[in-house]
């Protein structure tokens, strides 16, 4: 029997080559014989929007909140039933998107605590942005499935926000030992695995081709969603 097929509004531009990474995961992850067995999608790629974190930190997340709203109104009009979001900073209004799609938002944080779970991992590091660390996202979706999550140091998270803002959003490739050292961290904290929970850091795994066990990309956990959700095929 055919599945329904849904179609997927993605809200991006934050940033925009992290977008276009879950565009391509979405295109090579679905299974098909001819065009018409890929998902129909729309994607708004809104670079405009202010920067999450800073938003989060310096109290102005209503004023964010509500470019989003619009956002989030104008892909639903124009034909879009499930919605996905790469910004694992922009989950920090998680439930008002899910209320704004009727329950069809897509999260990608809940997605990949899932994720880890499939693969019995109990102590996983969270590589993240300052505003996704202190809204502490990760910590509450993988805590209800019984999964410990450790956050860097100080120095260390300094050294993953260097990666994001100072590289990647600047369309560098990263800087590879400095990413080896964050790692190594994790891994001495005792860390099964962690999570490159911002999607800057999904384009830096694609700049490398991160591959292996300790490394779970949060945007394979939301390609799959998506993939999924819109009634197509999902492989590895």
């Amino acid at each position: 029997m055919e599945k329904t097929k849904h179609t997927l509004g993605i809200l991006g531009g934050m940033g925009p080559e992290a977008t276009s990474v879950l565009y391509k995961r979405i295109t090579d992850r679905t299974v098909v014989s001819c065009d018409q067995e890929h998902i129909d999608i729309l994607i708004y790629s809104h670079a405009g929007l202010p920067d999450r974190t800073g938003c989060i930190l310096c109290g102005e997340g209503e004023q964010l909140w509500e470019k989003l709203a619009k956002d989030v109104q104008m892909l639903k009009t124009a034909g879009c039933e499930y919605l996905a979001v790469p910004c694992n900073t922009c989950h920090y209004f998680g439930e008002r998107f899910q209320k704004e799609m009727d329950g069809h938002f897509i999260n990608m944080i809940e997605e990949t605590a899932k994720y880890v779970a499939e693969r019995r991992y109990r102590k996983v590091g969270i590589l993240a942005t300052d505003g996704t660390v202190k809204a502490d996202l990760y910590r509450k979706a993988l805590n209800t499935l019984d999964i410990e999550a450790v956050y860097p140091d100080e120095e260390h998270q300094k050294a993953v926000m260097s990666l994001i803002y100072d590289q990647i959003k600047r369309g560098e490739k990263g800087d590879k030992h400095l990413f080896q050292g964050i790692a190594q961290h994790m891994h001495g904290q005792g860390c099964e695995a962690v999570i490159l929970a911002c999607t800057e850091l999904s384009v830096f795994a694609v700049n490398y081709e991160l591959t292996g066990g300790f490394y779970i990309d949060a945007m394979e956990a939301l390609a799959r969603r998506c993939i999924e959700s819109c009634g197509g095929e999902y492989s590895y």
